[in-house]
């Protein structure tokens, strides 16, 4: 009987969740998933304080899987590229797991740690191989396996559909979970808004981009997301909005808000900034897209 490995869908899952899927996968394990998030998810991450919304939710997931499995999969990335570090509420993941959820089955919570050498994920690789009881050669043939499954980049130029161009910038595990969001992605194309998000973006772009900051971003995701948004300002296509999702108390992200702020000030952009939490109320929600968004269709056909 195969080993049934927990994996949480939240954080980095939405930017990494299919290649360690099928990692896990190509291994012999058993992957079991913690589904969409839900009410109930949300009610299981609120006993934490001082947690910000994400953060609350990916508890909830783990703690939903807890039961079912013989291992949870948290590896802890400290770093996806040079230079750079993720969230530390990310990093600290397992900890808060372990001191807050009683009778929690074994965590894999090997170190991903790439901001000196790229060297160390493959150590991580063989690391979880053991765990699993596979050699060295299995574990590394796994990830190349896994990794042909990485997520496609959606071109952000495409023909143009005569639909105002809106920039919805903002974390993956922000824009693409229905619940923390609120759907808010769908709710924007229902209202006839043609949406970019940063995953659109060319990494390459992205990079350019970001260097012309006057200061570097030394988090990962916020290089990423001020980045995609400074590209999508300047191309060659101009918005006709643009919209930062954040949630309640996160740090890095009121900075990051800020300069896109001032850059869609000096572009003379419209700028809206979306502030969740678990208690946002979904009427509110709607009530200010439909107000920014028939004020970008006002704004687009006079100047047409």
């Amino acid at each position: 009987m195969s080993v049934r490995v927990g994996v949480p869908q939240g954080l980095l899952h939405f930017q990494y969740g299919t290649v360690l899927e099928r990692f896990l996968s190509e291994l012999g394990a058993e992957v079991v998933l913690s589904g969409e998030t839900s009410r109930h998810t949300l009610d299981c991450g609120s006993v934490l304080d001082e947690m910000c919304l994400p953060a609350k939710v990916f508890f909830g997931h783990a703690c939903c899987l807890r039961d079912k499995v013989d291992y949870l999969f948290l590896p802890r990335i400290v770093s996806i590229r040079q230079g750079q570090y993720t969230c530390p509420k990310i990093i600290g993941m397992p900890d808060v797991l372990r001191n807050n959820v009683g009778q929690l089955p074994p965590i894999i919570d090997t170190n991903i740690d790439m901001r000196q050498k790229s060297r160390q994920l493959y150590h991580a690789i063989v690391t979880v191989g053991q765990l699993l009881g596979c050699s060295v050669a299995t574990s590394l043939y796994a990830w190349f396996r896994a990794w042909q499954y990485r997520a496609r980049i959606q071109p952000v130029e495409c023909a143009y559909d005569g639909r105002p161009r809106l920039a919805l910038i903002g974390h993956p595990y922000i824009i693409y979970d229905r619940q923390v969001s609120l759907g808010t992605l769908e709710k924007l194309k229902k209202l006839g808004m043609h949406v970019f998000t940063p995953e659109m973006v060319e990494f390459e772009e992205i990079n350019r981009a970001a260097a012309r900051l006057e200061k570097k971003l030394f988090w990962s995701n916020s290089h990423t997301i001020a980045g995609a948004a400074m590209a999508l300002m300047a191309g060659k296509r101009p918005l006709s909005g643009i919209i930062f999702m954040t949630c309640f108390a996160c740090g890095p992200d009121a900075m990051v808000g800020e300069l896109i702020r001032q850059q869609a000030s000096y572009l003379n952009i419209p700028c809206m900034q979306l502030s969740l939490d678990e208690h946002t109320a979904e009427a509110g929600l709607v009530t200010r897209l439909e107000a920014f968004t028939d004020m970008v269709k006002r704004r687009k056909n006079t100047c047409l």
